[in-house]
């Protein structure tokens, strides 16, 4: 085991749970663009909140690594990426005195202060990545991940029912409610701060010769010579088109399928549970058959959300309207092997000196992503609903059929290795 093991695990899981807290509070996809529709029905404006999350936290990356790359400690920037943390704070105030009575500097400040947390937690990832490879060893790193999602998915459930009561309650009327709610994000952000600042760095194991990491373009060193990652990637670009459909599936469910709006919570339920069951299961994957095993059930589950969509688009009736928050539950496990999967396999295939590198260049290219709501938009404008999940199920199931093509991780190697010796 590395130095500190047992000390940095537990570190990582706090880290882990209370950041997942923290967000639940300030969720992308929910909680802050309805904030932003108190001040505007534009859906542009609506829009920019995702866009500035996604676009801020991706593609900031691949500078970032090439930054810290032949940097030999990396917590120093990780603990200088924690300073946009304050963020929600800063928002949380500024309700509390009155600046929402103002619109224009109200949606000014937010998007600033939404941009500084992304851009530096942007910065604390790419650290995060590597000290987390160098501190838990690949076949801890699934009970890691897989126990820290269980816990954090089932705050995450707790913190719905505090924002719902938040949100109804008579005592709290805008902008208060979410002066409130910003403040509780900030303050769960306290104990995952904590644990990052008593994470002990283990040194890394490579020579601080830093030649390669130095040449023009090293950073490409990735995509230009690396089969391995390019393939990866082109998995999770593939899997990740999902994200064309993901905004619609309520939409399509309310006013195509004729499912009552209160059905919306049985999705979010669905999806939540589904994550924290996955994270469970994922995890003992992860941990005793690698990696790639966990990417190619998620990728596999990830296609029978868009085709049941599909399926009872064109049914029109029955038996599929009543089973759709199934299509939840295939986001949910999807969304699970994400952490476990993808980025557990990215740091087993990335060379020690070069692990910055391939996460932020890997994550800068996911930021393509970006755009896949819009498109998603866009193509159903055009079409139709059969079209645009008949394209995402064309998609994810190339992204599935890539996953089937990975090559075998060090983990995994390693094990057939040992089953090989006890046979003879």
């Amino acid at each position: 085991m590395p130095p500190h093991y047992r000390w940095n695990f537990v570190a990582f899981a706090v880290d882990y749970v209370f950041f997942g807290i923290a967000i639940s509070f300030a969720k992308p996809d929910s909680v802050l663009p309805v904030f932003v529709r108190q001040f505007t029905q534009s859906a542009p404006v609506i829009g920019l909140v995702s866009t500035v999350w996604n676009a801020c936290w991706l593609l900031p990356q691949v500078f970032s690594a090439r930054w810290i790359n032949d940097k030999p400690r990396k917590k120093p920037y990780l603990m200088a990426g924690l300073s946009g943390r304050i963020a929600f704070g800063i928002v949380a105030l500024a309700l509390w005195l009155g600046l929402a009575q103002n619109t224009g500097m109200m949606l000014l400040l937010f998007f600033a202060c939404l941009g500084l947390f992304t851009v530096t937690d942007s910065l604390a990832s790419v650290a995060w990545f590597d000290l987390l490879a160098r501190a838990i060893p690949v076949k801890r790193r699934g009970r890691l991940m897989g126990v820290s999602q269980i816990f954090s998915g089932l705050a995450g459930l707790g913190v719905g029912w505090i924002i719902s009561r938040i949100l109804e309650s008579p005592r709290y009327a805008f902008p208060d409610n979410y002066a409130l709610i910003f403040a509780l994000a900030s303050v769960a952000f306290i104990p995952s701060t904590v644990a990052l600042i008593m994470l002990r760095e283990t040194k890394s194991n490579v020579p601080d010769d830093g030649m390669e990491e130095r040449r023009p373009n090293g950073w490409l060193t990735p995509l230009l010579h690396d089969a391995t990652f390019r393939r990866l990637m082109a998995c999770r670009v593939l899997a990740g088109m999902i994200s064309l459909v993901t905004p619609f599936y309520v939409v399509h469910a309310t006013d195509v399928l004729n499912l009552s709006e209160a059905a919306v919570g049985s999705f979010v339920a669905a999806q939540q549970v589904a994550g924290v069951v996955s994270g469970a299961l994922l995890g003992l994957v992860s941990d005793r058959w690698g990696p790639r095993q966990t990417i190619r059930i998620g990728s596999a589950v990830s296609i029978i959300g868009p085709l049941l969509a599909l399926m009872a688009d064109v049914v029109d009736g029955g038996f599929l309207v009543q089973a759709y928050p199934v299509v939840y539950v295939a986001l949910g496990i999807y969304q699970g092997s994400i952490m476990l999967g993808f980025y557990n396999y990215l740091l087993e295939i990335a060379p020690d000196r070069l692990r910055p590198s391939y996460i932020g260049l890997g994550n800068t290219i996911m930021g393509m992503l970006t755009l896949a709501p819009t498109l998603g938009g866009w193509v159903l404008q055009r079409t139709s609903y059969t079209t645009l999940f008949a394209i995402a199920t064309a998609f994810v199931s190339l992204g599935f059929l890539l996953a089937l093509r990975l090559n075998p991780s060090s983990q995994e190697i390693s094990g057939q290795n040992r089953s090989a010796e006890g046979r003879r």
